[in-house]
């Protein structure tokens, strides 16, 4: 074999080499894409998704009109209640407050006589009667209120004022009658105006006529 026949016979062989070399990367290529496309077609999930955001719920408002209309369903109706009666305490109110009232004002005439019985004018009006002879002759001996332990005054009893006017119920060993004196202070002393006792049948006599106490006598006289 010549050299020329030689070097023939090496190129022939690269160029051999070198197509089987680029057929089998050729190949290897091919098969690498079909092995891709068989595991998209066999798992579609195995290709990356982007990654997605969690989405907040905004709150639903509904219309006037749809809430109306969901009042009036069947099952609104079944959730409903009804409300317990409350009874009517107007009455009962209205009682306690007369009954209020009526225990102050109670309280304070109570208090106002327990002060008149106190005052000297009382007590020497009840004097004057005890001894006075008309009202002996009338109620008999033994004269005193007629409840000696709670005695009701009534009246006024005003000595800054210059003014008593007062009654009160009295007794005896034969009768009952009612006691009515009246006295003013326009200057210095008191001045008797009315010293009365009546009856039950009407009679009314003058008191203090007769009386043992010089301070009536004066009295009397200044009238």
């Amino acid at each position: 074999m010549t050299f020329s026949q030689a070097h023939k016979a090496l190129r022939l062989q690269r160029a051999l080499l070198h197509s089987s070399s680029s057929g089998s990367s050729s190949c290897v290529a091919a098969l690498h894409k079909r092995a891709l496309c068989r595991s998209y077609t066999t798992n579609p999930t195995a290709v990356s998704t982007p990654a997605t955001t969690p989405v907040k719920h905004q709150p639903v408002f509904k219309s006037t009109s749809a809430i109306n209309q969901s009042q009036h369903s069947p099952q609104f109706k079944a959730q409903t209640s009804q409300l317990p009666n409350v009874a009517n305490r107007t009455p009962l109110y209205i009682l306690l407050g007369v009954l209020g009232a009526s225990f102050w004002a109670g309280s304070i005439a109570v208090a106002a006589n327990h002060q008149r019985q106190g005052t000297s004018i009382v007590r020497g009006t009840m004097f004057n009667v005890k001894f006075d002879t008309k009202a002996q002759q009338l109620l008999g001996d033994n004269i005193d209120f007629t409840n000696p332990s709670w005695p009701w005054i009534s009246g006024t009893v005003a000595h800054l004022k210059g003014r008593v006017d007062i009654e009160f119920q009295v007794k005896g060993d034969k009768a009952e009658g009612r006691v009515h004196f009246v006295a003013v202070r326009p200057a210095k002393q008191w001045v008797t105006t009315d010293f009365t006792l009546t009856m039950p049948d009407g009679t009314c006599v003058v008191l203090g006529e007769h009386t043992v106490l010089p301070e009536l006598e004066d009295h009397r006289h200044n009238v």
